[in-house]
């Protein structure tokens, strides 16, 4: 009886983490599973980021391959730089500051040995970069699992990059889709999703690390980018209600995050400036409800009564919105 050891292909993309970096390969390199490739692209860092992935490589010939981009590609193109160098069955995912827990790789391709799944994530560890604490661990109810694509469309993707396996052959021959500059993960995700099953594997199997050169700190400025994922998808599948429903949800589901996220900086503007964006995605009642409470929601006096309820709301909002 064979024995089911698929090449696991690890792409790494990082930028100016001369710092983070060698935590975040020693943690894939000391992984137990041996049919591994890792692949570290590096958008033209100028911080010494090269050098230390040029001592991995030295140290793990064969094993850890560098892509050096002569010129910044920026977060999609670096992505497409370490996809396209990928030779393995299977392609795991992870930035260039996030870590690997020890049993991962091992862990999570048995999951593929069902030729049906071309998806596997694992809950992951949120922490702090400057104190270590971890402030949150994604999926642990119900309600966050990632089940199918209309999940991974409503739902916003797939939480955590240190999370995502996928099956080579179930994915995009471009890659990741130049049309999405920064934010190209999740329209991967639907269209790998889109050729068949998910699996989440049980147990927390990585970390990520937020600080404040994260995308999420950029939200704001993203937001085009992730609306314009689901006008993609919806205009794709027209006649196929359960997506139009998803696509539904997960504008509404992004723009509350904006939303509370604006409400808690107390920036009435940008409260107003999501406004169109939401009558975008909504129609007849539910339409003309989200206007006026929006309207409301820009006042100063208003927000300054609601920051402190919603602060400490948040771990249930995250939960359940």
């Amino acid at each position: 009886m064979s024995v089911f050891n698929p090449k696991i292909s690890v792409m790494i993309v990082t930028y100016n983490q001369v710092d983070l970096i060698g935590e975040t390969i020693e943690s894939v390199v000391s992984q137990d599973y041996g049919n591994l490739e890792v692949i570290v692209a590096d958008d033209a860092s100028t911080d010494g980021t090269q050098a230390v992935i040029a001592e991995y490589e030295k140290k793990y010939p064969g094993v850890v391959k560098p892509v050096f981009n002569p010129v910044n590609l920026n977060v999609t193109g670096n992505s497409n730089a370490a996809f396209h160098a990928c030779t393995g069955e299977l392609i795991a995912v992870l930035g260039g500051d996030d870590i690997f827990l020890p049993g991962k790789l091992a862990a999570q391709v048995k999951d593929f040995a069902d030729p049906a799944v071309v998806m596997s994530y694992h809950p992951v560890e949120i922490f702090i970069h400057e104190t270590g604490e971890v402030v949150f661990t994604t999926n642990t109810t119900k309600k966050e699992r990632i089940k199918d694509v209309y999940d991974v469309i409503a739902k916003c993707g797939i939480p955590g990059a240190s999370s995502l396996m996928v099956r080579r052959s179930a994915c995009p021959d471009y890659g990741f889709d130049a049309r999405f500059p920064v934010i190209s993960d999740w329209i991967f995700c639907i269209e790998v999703a889109l050729k068949g099953a998910i699996k989440e594997l049980p147990g927390v199997f990585g970390k990520y690390r937020k600080h404040g050169l994260g995308v999420t700190n950029r939200s704001f400025e993203l937001l085009g980018e992730a609306l314009r994922t689901l006008e993609i998808i919806s205009a794709r599948y027209p006649h196929d209600e359960k997506i139009q429903r998803a696509c539904r949800t997960g504008a509404n589901r992004f723009l509350l995050g904006e939303l509370y996220r604006q409400v808690v900086k107390r920036d009435g503007g940008k409260v107003r400036q999501l406004t169109p964006y939401f009558l975008a995605w909504n129609v007849g009642a539910r339409r003309v409800m989200m206007a006026i409470a929006l309207q409301v929601l820009a006042s100063p006096l208003v927000i300054a009564l609601l920051v402190g309820p919603l602060q400490r709301l948040k771990p249930i909002l995250k939960r359940n919105a």
